[in-house]
């Protein structure tokens, strides 16, 4: 504040101060919690000036679950299908013979 705010804040208070001590004990009383509610809310104003703003903010962190290790299924070795040139001829199977025949014969 400067100096010359200072000085008629004090000037104020003689003056009141001075009129407090020609009043009667309830007049002195009002007088003091006018004063008091107004040193308050400068207080108050006061704190607010010189209180940086600052923000508070909440993360809230998560863990993860813990994974269960699974074995994974075993694969099945499927033959790669054979190209021309890496294919065998196929032998022809004998025909059967006639069974019936054979029964009867024995």
């Amino acid at each position: 504040m400067n100096n010359e705010v200072l000085k008629d804040v004090q000037q104020a208070l003689n003056t009141i101060r001075a009129l407090a001590d020609k009043a009667d004990a309830e007049t002195k009383m009002a007088a003091l919690q006018l004063i008091l509610g107004t040193s308050q809310s400068v207080v108050a104003l006061a704190k607010k000036l010189t209180t940086p703003n600052t923000k508070t903010k909440v993360i809230k962190a998560y863990l993860p679950k813990e994974k269960v290790a699974q074995k994974e299924p075993e694969q099945q070795q499927i033959a790669e299908p054979a190209t021309l040139s890496q294919q065998q001829p196929l032998k022809p199977i004998p025909s059967l013979s006639n069974q019936r025949n054979d029964l009867e014969n024995m």
